[in-house]
């Protein structure tokens, strides 16, 4: 991933100390009723408690113009033309990779998912109750929280660069845990459960395990729910370059049993373009029934691949901190076709009407192979 990615990975004790730890670690859904929402929406600046009331009422200004921003901007016209173009007749289970926390992307263009898997490099972290914070300490952590609302706002997905910062800070513990529960709160989710997962041999999928110590908190997977439908969130903290699947064959079998499901590749940095991502990227071509995606992802070729390929917006180069894949095929792709769809939102890295793509690639026979992997 690039410096510009984002885009903004129980049982009960009688020992009081083992208790608090499990509570705090384990489950937020067990520390208190309502605890994981409680705690997602101090996050997401709706936090209605009374304590430290002025504080909040600023923070919770501040983050409502960074959300708007973003709503009237991007968020608003994204789903509206996702409603249109994507439509896709399936998806149990939406495949994210190089994701970082951008729930907020996949929610908007596959909104009836009830699975989201996003996988990046950033581990995710344990949430931190910020309720219970000294006045000093909340106040740098909401600080910290602002700055990424603030840019993601404007900018549409997460620097690479400030979630490396951000993971690596431990004065002020974000992580993504706390990114994705703020941006669930701010989408409308009841937030349930918050709890880490790790890749199990039994099932070959990532299930949920009791973790009393933050290193246990490399993934996560948030429980949600809206309108009576449960909704999980998976974070998956995975290094998707060939070199680390070559004795990691059960994570190779993952990756490629998530490609079957509709993928989504944005702020990708161009990697699945390179020769070192190949698993990956051969995985998507051969199995996913439906691609979307910007420029970053899949050179316009193998994108071919997989069907027939809509494009959106224009395109004549890359951005140029990205000098090295510049996708010549795809801007002849657009440069020749005469039907280029309409693209009403930013999107990825290049912010200029004219230079904002979107490709959407469907599989042949997409009603036949469209049946959902969990």
């Amino acid at each position: 991933m690039h410096k510009l990615r984002i885009s903004f990975h129980r049982r009960h004790s009688g020992n009081l100390v083992a208790t608090f730890l499990l509570l705090f670690f384990s489950g937020w859904a067990l520390a208190q009723p309502g605890g994981a929402g409680e705690l997602a929406r101090a996050y997401a600046g709706l936090d209605q408690e009374q304590s430290g009331k002025e504080a909040k009422a600023a923070y919770r200004k501040t983050v409502n113009a960074s959300w708007l921003t973003y709503q009237q901007r991007i968020a608003k016209p994204m789903s509206e033309w996702a409603k249109k173009e994507i439509a896709f007749p399936g998806g149990n289970t939406i495949f994210y990779p190089f994701s970082g926390p951008d729930l907020v992307t996949v929610v908007q263009l596959f909104p009836d998912a009830e699975r989201y898997v996003l996988v990046a490099m950033q581990k995710a972290r344990a949430p931190v109750d910020i309720r219970a914070l000294a006045d000093a300490e909340r106040r740098a952590f909401n600080d910290k929280f602002n700055t990424e609302w603030r840019k993601f706002g404007t900018l549409g997905y997460f620097r690479t660069n400030d979630l490396d910062e951000d993971s690596r800070n431990k004065q002020v513990r974000i992580g993504i845990t706390p990114i994705l529960m703020a941006f669930a709160a701010r989408l409308g989710y009841d937030v349930i459960e918050v709890s880490p997962i790790a890749l199990s041999a039994e099932t070959g999928d990532f299930e949920k395990i009791a973790g009393q110590e933050d290193g246990a908190w490399d993934s996560v997977r948030i429980t949600l729910s809206k309108a009576g439908k449960k909704v999980n969130v998976d974070y998956v903290r995975m290094n998707l370059s060939d070199s680390a699947f070559k004795s990691r064959e059960r994570a190779r079998a993952w990756i490629e049993r998530m490609a079957a499901n509709p993928v989504l590749l944005k702020a990708a940095s161009h990697l699945l373009q390179e020769p070192g991502f190949s698993v990956v990227r051969d995985a998507i071509v051969t199995a996913a029934p439906i691609v979307v995606q910007d420029e970053t992802g899949l050179e316009f070729e193998q994108l071919g691949k997989i069907g027939e390929v809509s494009l959106y917006g224009g395109f004549t180069r890359s951005h140029k901190l990205f000098v090295h894949s510049t996708q010549h095929s795809l801007a002849v792709a657009y440069r020749n076709t005469r039907k280029v769809g309409e693209l009403p939102f930013a999107f990825s890295y290049n912010k200029a009407s004219n230079q904002r793509s979107m490709q959407i690639a469907k599989r042949k026979n997409l009603q036949q192979k469209a049946k959902p992997v969990a």
